[in-house]
């Protein structure tokens, strides 16, 4: 007995240990022989990429149908002449993938890895040809959710596989490959359902997607060979799903809250000033059963007493708010403002995820070289916040290409940040953690996502109203205020004597949103600064 206890205690020991030593920072390369050992062969190189590529045909579908929502939403809404609840098409995906993304890790280390990953892409596919039959707004936003509870794990399920397979030396250059094919697909991704939208219609560029969707489930099923875990049904008992009920009711409250204040209600009617309480204590009660109640929290929040996790997590939150805010508003200026098609208002996209993937790359290469990953974190930073700053600078005369332009260095900055706060992430735990803790991290990134847009949602048709009453008055007005509120397909019927007024009320709603998010960015930066340099061994074990 006294040997069983010894050998636990030194267990738990050396995994304190493990645990100071990596938030002590980097070590002395001489401290740390084990970091410049040789590359352990686990899978041989042809095996390697044919399991990585199957993994990213998901990723590459999920990243054109980001870009094609963001660019169709407001077409969408204004065909629904729901156009005040455009953000809920955005948020309805986000919400699920917030809600389920943090539990993909977990459910992965119960059932397996393989079984959750088709899992994933069955109800992204499922729900992308939903999308398409929505007879109105609200059944396209439940199709939404739908499609976001796969859509998450596209994502995070590719990482969690190749930490499992890939030495942490060399993750960074494939998460930069995987970034460049998200790079692409998402640049594909405008353009391709701009083009689908004004030839067959935009149901179209979601129903495609399903036949697609199976071409990736039957690439994993025939490349993607991992050990079986037999099912257990006291398993399920470790699934948090308390703790993921919570969430989504917290974040639905605020949601409502904060897309219906101002617009459909007064901010100060009971029913916003209770939703948004309500959320309060929702979100409070999810934090105290994932610190106290559940025995496998669906996001760890303990993890964040590491310093590294919750410099590198928060870092997440705070650039997943400002990235999918920019694409979806930038979307609305060129639609609403320079009144382009939203082909044109694709294409214009492209320079942002060019940006990203190419920063991303650079950062893996850079990593993967090195061994090191703060000064890329550091050059992410400074670009962010200053590529913010010039694209807040956007106005009624600014040239279509000149708007691209100033998308690609926040761009840059952004892939740098998605591949060095991730590294940063993984490298700051054990090896046995770095499943939950990935999932946490994309946890925090998807609710900062769906904040993101819902703040921003908040901020736009809040500065709209208030614009729309100053500027457009008369006889007429208050019928010419609703339909340009409804639909941006109305602006081209706006009188002359009040068009221009018209665009600039809307010109005044994006630059609210811009400057809300050259602030974020910044915290964005500030976050990042609290991650320490890490050891990047080159053995998937770190030994």
């Amino acid at each position: 007995m006294s040997s069983e206890i010894s050998e636990l205690e030194i267990e738990e020991a050396t995994e304190r240990d493990v645990l100071l030593d990596l938030e002590g920072g980097l070590k002395d390369p001489e401290e740390n022989p084990d970091a410049d050992e040789n590359e352990e062969e686990v899978l041989k190189l042809g095996a390697l990429l044919t399991i990585f590529f199957s993994l990213q045909v998901g990723v590459f579908l999920a990243a054109v149908d980001g870009t094609i929502v963001a660019t169709l939403t407001s077409k969408i809404a204004s065909e629904f002449h729901e156009f005040r609840s455009v953000s809920w098409i955005i948020t309805g995906y986000l919400i699920a993938q917030a809600t389920f993304q943090p539990l993909y890790g977990k459910l992965s280390d119960i059932f397996g890895r393989k079984p959750i990953l088709m899992m994933c892409n069955l109800f992204f596919g499922l729900g992308s040809v939903l999308c398409g039959l929505a007879p109105n707004l609200w059944c396209l936003v439940a199709a939404r959710v739908v499609a976001g509870c796969g859509g998450g794990g596209l994502f995070s399920m590719s990482v969690i596989i190749l930490s499992d397979i890939v030495p942490l030396r060399q993750r960074g250059l494939f998460q930069g490959i995987g970034n460049i094919i998200y790079g692409s697909g998402a640049a594909l991704g405008g353009v391709l359902g701009g083009a689908l939208a004004e030839s067959f219609g935009w149901r179209w560029t979601f129903v495609i997607q399903g036949p697609i969707i199976l071409m990736s489930i039957a690439a994993i099923q025939l490349n993607l060979q991992l050990p079986q875990v037999k099912f257990n049904k006291e398993l399920l008992k470790r699934i948090d799903f308390l703790g993921a009920g919570t969430l989504v009711c917290g974040l639905c409250l605020f949601l409502f809250g904060v897309s219906a204040g101002g617009t459909y209600f007064p901010w100060v009617h009971p029913l916003i000033i209770g939703s948004l309480a309500c959320s309060a204590g929702v979100l409070f009660i999810f934090t105290y059963i994932e610190l106290f109640v559940a025995v496998e929290p669906v996001i760890d929040l303990s993890l964040l007493n590491n310093r590294s996790v919750a410099g590198s997590t928060f870092t997440g939150f705070f650039l997943n708010m400002c990235y999918y805010t920019i694409i979806f508003y930038i979307a609305i200026y060129m639609l609403t403002v320079k009144g382009v098609t939203a082909t044109t208002s694709g294409t214009v996209l492209i320079p942002q995820f060019v940006g990203t993937a190419s920063g991303s790359f650079v950062a893996g290469y850079y990593t993967s070289r090195t061994g090191r990953y703060f000064p890329a974190s550091a050059v992410a930073a400074v670009l962010l916040f200053t590529g913010m700053i010039a694209l807040s600078t956007i106005g009624l005369e600014t040239p279509q290409r000149l708007v691209s332009f100033l998308l690609f260095p926040q761009g840059f900055g952004s892939g740098l940040f998605f591949t060095t706060t991730l590294i940063g992430l993984v490298a700051s735990v054990p090896y046995e953690v770095q499943a939950v803790c990935t999932s946490v991290a994309y946890g925090f990134r998807s609710i900062g996502s769906t904040l993101g847009i819902a703040i921003a949602a908040a901020i736009f048709s809040n500065t709209l109203a208030a614009k729309l009453n100053e500027r457009i008055t008369g006889p007429g007005s208050e019928e010419i205020i609703r339909l340009v509120q409804d639909s941006v397909d109305e602006i081209v019927n706006v009188p002359i004597e009040w068009k221009r007024d018209v665009t600039l009320c809307f010109l005044d709603a994006v630059h609210s949103v811009l400057y809300s998010v050259t602030f974020l960015s910044l915290l964005a930066g500030i976050s990042s600064m609290f991650m320490k340099e890490h050891v990047l061994h080159k053995t998937i074990q770190r030994k």
